[in-house]
């Protein structure tokens, strides 16, 4: 079974585990989220392995990052997403290009790529959003040339915001995913 397949596959029954927890513990969506999470609401996430994955994908076990530092990241721009959106936007598309570049030059380099949300929805269902634009990206970079061994995926959700605050300019700053360079 290849890696892309496994790891829809556990989002997938993630996705089914997350419905039935929320239809067991009630809706406690936020009132301001403007659109209808119901699919994935209510509830605490699981705690301890439920979300650990081997791919590389959604809060797995780092241990393959032990050992290795932190690479200065920030001469790399974060990828922002439109409102409940894992799509690249084509002027994004840049900022993904230039990661590929600089991976494909430097193959002991390790990205992990963190997608985050704004703070609508529930935390589950930001968690999912997360995650989603995280292997966006993660899909983008194998795509363009890069060894999937070299790209892991983190989902914050909506836990580490970019901005405090209410209103667009606030959460379209929030709705992103950024790259955070280990060797």
């Amino acid at each position: 079974m290849n890696r892309s397949f496994r790891s829809l596959l556990r989002f997938s029954l993630l996705t089914i585990l997350l419905v039935l927890g929320a239809s067991c513990k009630g809706n406690k969506n936020k009132a301001s989220t403007g659109f209808d999470d119901g699919v994935i609401a209510g509830g605490d996430v699981p705690e301890g392995d439920f979300f650990g994955m081997d791919d590389g994908s959604m809060l797995g076990d780092r241990s393959d990052l032990e050992g290795m530092e932190a690479v200065d990241s920030t001469a790399f721009e974060a990828v922002y997403f439109g409102f409940d959106s894992s799509s690249i936007a084509p002027g994004e598309m840049i900022k993904v290009e230039q990661m590929a570049g600089y991976l494909m030059g430097s193959t002991a380099t390790i990205v992990v790529v963190n997608g985050h949300t704004d703070d609508r929805g529930s935390r589950e269902y930001n968690l999912a959003l997360g995650e989603r634009r995280a292997l966006a990206v993660r899909e983008a970079l194998i795509m363009l040339g890069v060894s999937a061994d070299q790209v892991q995926t983190l989902s914050m959700g909506e836990e580490e915001p970019a901005v405090m605050g209410e209103g667009e300019g606030s959460w379209s700053l929030n709705r992103r995913a950024e790259f955070q360079l280990m060797q």
